[in-house]
């Protein structure tokens, strides 16, 4: 595996496909058993991807999967992209709901599990229907395969498939809910408070969340200046809300304020959930050139645990074997060599972070560990704080514009190695889909 994991954007954003626009020939007659062993992937493609169904009411596609009982109804979503790229959302600010219709457009995109995939029919689903596709799904290291059957069937009534993950508000709060993780923000922050994980016998643990940490650390042309930024000055709007059946998607617009620098700035977050973890795609607005007033600049970013992570372990490719979180500092933690994920593990579950930069960052940027580790048992209550996160170090050859990096987040259950390197393999060698035409 490159351990720099840099892929293209296109693959970062959705699975890779190979000539699925151009619909190849129709699918073949023979049946075969799904050798896909990988179950934490997304898949994600356009209309375009699968033109036979372009002007298909959305309401009339319905997913199929090839069991050994017959074909299985299985989850899918739809989510509109209006004329300008945007997502439409059913309850957006300033914008019309309705304004791309309710039928499949070619830049619409078209989601569902990879682990809900089975075999390939013999031949044409025993199933009514107007137009259909075969999706066929390869991992590209080791080509096996797995199929779907998306079908449009108008006037064909089906039982709701399965509804993974959950958006809701409740005591001031949103919360994402699956059966891996409950995840939650405060109304109106940009930061989460409250993240559960299953623990290792299914049951789930406690809040691991406090809160999250961001700061600077910059050498002016004359002197110092470390800066940390407060909750206070990240403060976020929710502009619309896309919920399941296979993800969700907020349309969140976050604003900073850095006193000590005299500036602020904005930056609009469409942030994406799924069953088994989330994705956040950034664009970073660089307003000056960093080199004409900075000798150097360093940001780091960082999960302020509660005290139930004590016992848990702190992983990356550069502490292979791991450091215990016990509030106090490991003078072993090698803080150099760059890492692109970590791993916190232990006994209330266990977490995977990735940090992708684009091209130009991936030149500009070392990630590297950052832990803090603090105890006190002065007062009637021990107390700690645990932050653990990554430096992004050597800032100061960033030139004015703005830069794409994407945080990837997974919690997958049950939490073993097994799973880590697939998650990996997901970002860095997405699964391949093609699309065939069905008779």
């Amino acid at each position: 595996m490159n351990p720099r994991l840099i892929k293209p954007l296109f693959l970062l954003w959705t699975a890779a496909l190979v000539g699925a626009g151009s619909m190849p020939g129709p699918v073949a007659a023979e049946a075969k058993k799904r050798t896909l062993s990988r179950t934490e992937d997304f898949i994600q493609f356009t209309g375009a991807d699968v033109l036979a169904l372009v002007g298909s009411e959305i309401k009339d596609l319905h997913l199929y999967a090839q069991r050994a009982s017959g074909l299985q109804l299985i989850s899918l979503q739809v989510d509109k992209r209006d004329a300008e790229g945007r997502y439409v959302f059913p309850n957006e600010k300033g914008r019309d709901p309705n304004r791309d219709g309710t039928k499949l457009d070619p830049n619409d995109e078209i989601v569902f599990l990879v682990k809900d995939a089975g075999d390939k029919t013999p031949g044409k689903p025993a199933l009514s229907y107007l137009r259909g596709v075969e999706i066929e799904l390869s991992d590209p290291q080791n080509l096996a395969k797995a199929w779907v059957y998306l079908l449009d069937q108008p006037g064909v009534e089906t039982p709701a498939p399965k509804d993974y993950i959950h958006h809701r508000v409740e005591n001031n709060a949103e919360f994402i809910l699956s059966d891996n993780y409950e995840l939650g923000e405060p109304q109106g922050e940009a930061y989460y408070h409250w993240l559960r994980l299953r623990r290792p016998n299914g049951e789930w643990g406690e809040n691991l969340f406090r809160t999250q940490q961001y700061g600077i650390k910059a050498r002016l042309l004359n002197g110092a200046i470390p800066l940390h930024v407060p909750a206070q000055d990240i403060k976020s709007v929710l502009l619309g809300v896309i919920d399941g059946p296979v993800r969700v998607i907020r349309d969140e617009l976050d604003m900073v304020k850095l006193k000590n620098f005299n500036f602020e700035w904005s930056t609009e977050y469409f942030l994406t959930y799924y069953p088994n973890g989330h994705l956040s795609p950034s664009n970073l607005n660089f307003p000056f050139t960093a080199n004409k007033v900075f000798l150097d600049i360093s940001y780091y970013w960082a999960l302020d645990f509660t005290p139930a992570i004590l016992g848990s372990i702190y992983r990356n490719p550069s502490n292979p074997q791991g450091i215990l979180l016990d509030g106090k500092p490991d003078p072993e933690l090698n803080t150099e060599d760059d890492n692109p994920y970590l791993i916190v593990s232990g006994p209330q579950g266990g977490m995977i972070d990735v940090l992708v930069l684009d091209e130009r960052l991936n030149h500009k940027l070392i990630r590297t560990s950052y832990v803090t580790e603090k105890s006190s048992a002065s007062s009637s209550k021990p107390s700690s704080q645990i932050l653990a996160g990554l430096w992004m170090k050597n800032l100061k050859g960033m030139e004015r514009g703005t830069y794409s990096f994407w945080y990837y987040h997974y919690y997958p259950y049950p939490f073993t190695d097994q799973k880590v390197t697939e998650i990996l393999q997901m970002i860095e060698h997405p699964v391949q889909v093609t699309a065939h035409p069905l008779p």
